[in-house]
């Protein structure tokens, strides 16, 4: 594992033979395609007497959706990080992973910007809901409401806000910095720069790098056939040129690295790319 690492090129046919088995992996069913294990045997900051932590829910445009928030016990104002699932705001790591923000001194909250798909759906309504109904659109909208919703909480500051992700929710934390004002820092995990026709995306990571003037801190897989070498390489020589803070690191470890719930995870990954996040957000948004 090395700073801004380089991964050899894959040839197109073993791309497409990828991308065709995984099928948008971490686009439309993480939740379904990844093989689900007992999680690993981490101490969790879930466990951690010293943060508050549990599901909320807020409005988000004519509606109301969850998400699921951390904060620090200590009474105090801190600031907020966003953190952008690739499936679902109940599975575990998601949880454990704002309680650990909530651990560095911030508030972690995990907005439900998945609530028009429903439990009782099959995967491939699932799919044709997040193509057609979950818009980039309606995922800024959710994502700014959680940023509303906590400016009205006396727990939080709100000056300077980071925002991080997973999987599809790396590629919307790259977006939403894109989009928005409010945003400081960004850290994606695995996110695609370059989305599948099928996910039905107008632009893309790639399409708007003129608009993220925020420091980004990118982490990715060395052996993602969804995230190939060339699209790393123009993420971070495009943020550089045009004078936009970047570091992207790369890991000997297969993409969802991070998920302790999962066959995916790599206990070194997962512990060196944190520590680097955590001290990020703390460099940029401040203690």
């Amino acid at each position: 594992m090395t700073k801004q690492t380089v991964r050899q090129s894959i040839n197109r046919r073993d791309f497409i033979v990828s991308a065709t088995s995984a099928a948008g992996f971490c686009v439309l069913s993480c939740d379904a395609l990844a093989q689900q294990v007992a999680p690993a045997t981490i101490v969790k900051a879930l466990d951690d007497p010293e943060i508050i932590h549990g599901k909320v829910t807020f409005r988000s445009g004519s509606g109301e959706i969850d998400g699921y928030l951390a904060r620090p016990r200590k009474p105090g104002r801190y600031h907020i990080v966003i953190v952008i699932t690739g499936n679902s705001i109940d599975e575990e790591y998601i949880q454990n992973t704002t309680a650990m923000l909530a651990q560095k001194g911030f508030v972690g909250i995990a907005p439900n910007i998945y609530s028009l798909q429903k439990s009782t759906m099959t995967l491939e309504e699932k799919r044709k809901v997040l193509a057609e109904q979950i818009t980039d659109e309606r995922i800024f909208q959710d994502l700014q409401a959680s940023i509303d919703y906590l400016k009205q909480q006396p727990f939080a500051r709100h000056g300077r806000i980071g925002i991080m992700g997973f999987c599809f929710g790396g590629r919307c934390a790259l977006m939403f910095a894109a989009h928005s004002k409010e945003i400081k820092a960004v850290a994606p995990f695995y996110g695609n720069l370059r989305t599948p026709a099928f996910a039905n995306r107008k632009q893309d990571p790639l399409d708007v790098l003129n608009r993220i003037r925020v420091p980004v801190q990118g982490h990715y897989s060395d052996s993602d056939a969804e995230i190939p070498a060339e699209q790393l390489q123009t993420l971070e020589q495009t943020l550089k040129k045009q004078h936009t803070p970047v570091e992207v690191f790369t890991y000997k470890a297969p993409h969802g690295f991070f998920t302790y719930t999962r066959k995916t995870y790599d206990r070194t990954a997962a512990d060196n790319s944190w520590k680097r996040t955590a001290e990020f957000f703390q460099r940029v948004l401040g203690k």
